[in-house]
């Protein structure tokens, strides 16, 4: 689907490589492990207010701490709809929950860690923590979680016709429990360790404010068809971000390598896609000269396949 007047404006980070409260990240690339990867996580205490937090869990604080940071960079205070996407959810909390379940004899269990479980818990967060009583909505379609929810901040701001900023999260959070299922079952592909983040991005479409890319295009498919690479042939980007054999001769690169694999990682290579249209490419890219135009193929598991599309601003 092609768009018009759909902005990326500010977006934050934390993940396996130093995104957080970095400018210079890509010029200090971590290499993989094989081992599953966590995020390096921040000094929340700098950000955050430690009484406030102090039952978060992992997930919740990188949530809340990038939400606010993309914000303030924005130069906003209010949000108009907070759309999250998580295939994970909050496993610790859930695993908390579960244990002592189990434990107590399903009796005196602490409803904390069951209120802090749930998919939505992520969002209904981000929203009472900026008094936004607006749309909220957290979509959990597996490896499409992502592109599903930045498609709805779409369909949202053209409903609505007029000017919006929407949140738009894809974190997932990674335990101890879940990677050792994720690494016997084969889950994902050998080739990346298995790992998580907490990306978010305020989509807007507001010409006059903040913007560092602009959304062109999002397509999902059933497949790798021609439809994909007809918008690759007709779009000519400058650079394909993907970890899947692309039949064409433009230059692509794997941008698992950098974040690991996750379901909703897809928020990860946007959020690359935004820094390279602004920042001198790294030499490992490949790539000379300043980028205009990216696109973002994945291709899953089960065949599904999305295409977004960011131009420079």
């Amino acid at each position: 689907m092609q768009l018009q007047n759909i902005y990326i404006g500010a977006s934050s980070s934390v993940s396996i490589q130093e995104t957080f409260d970095n400018p210079q990240w890509l010029e200090s690339l971590k290499p993989l492990t094989t081992e599953p990867m966590k995020v390096v996580a921040p000094d929340y205490k700098k950000f955050l207010d430690p009484t406030a937090t102090r039952r978060m869990s992992k997930v919740l604080k990188n949530s809340l701490l990038t939400a606010r940071q993309a914000m303030e960079q924005q130069g906003i205070t209010e949000l108009d709809a907070v759309i999250t996407a998580t295939a994970w959810g909050c496993q610790e909390d859930t695993t908390k929950f579960l244990d002592s379940f189990e434990s107590m004899g399903e009796e005196l269990l602490s409803p904390t860690s069951f209120i802090q479980s749930t998919h939505n818990t992520i969002g209904g967060l981000i929203a009472m923590s900026v008094k936004c009583n607006g749309y909220n909505n957290t979509i959990s379609h597996d490896f499409m979680s992502f592109e599903t929810s930045l498609l709805d901040a779409v369909l949202l701001m053209k409903e609505n016709k007029q000017a919006m900023n929407c949140y738009v999260g894809g974190i997932d959070e990674l335990i101890d429990f879940s990677a050792g299922i994720f690494t016997k079952a084969q889950c994902f592909n050998e080739i990346y360790p298995v790992a998580e983040a907490a990306t978010c991005f305020i989509v807007h479409n507001n010409e006059a404010q903040k913007k560092s890319a602009k959304l062109t295009n999002i397509t999902l498919t059933q497949s790798l068809d021609q439809t994909i690479l007809d918008l690759i042939k007709q779009n000519k980007p400058d650079l394909i971000l993907s970890s899947s054999d692309i039949p064409s001769d433009l230059p692509v690169f794997d941008y698992r390598t950098l974040c690991g694999e996750f379901s909703t990682a897809a928020a990860f290579g946007l959020y690359l896609a935004a820094e390279l249209l602004t920042k001198k490419a790294p030499v490992a890219f490949g790539i000379s000269g300043a980028l205009k135009k990216i696109a973002i193929i994945n291709v899953y598991p089960e065949g599904r396949c999305s295409y977004l599309e960011l131009e420079g601003c």
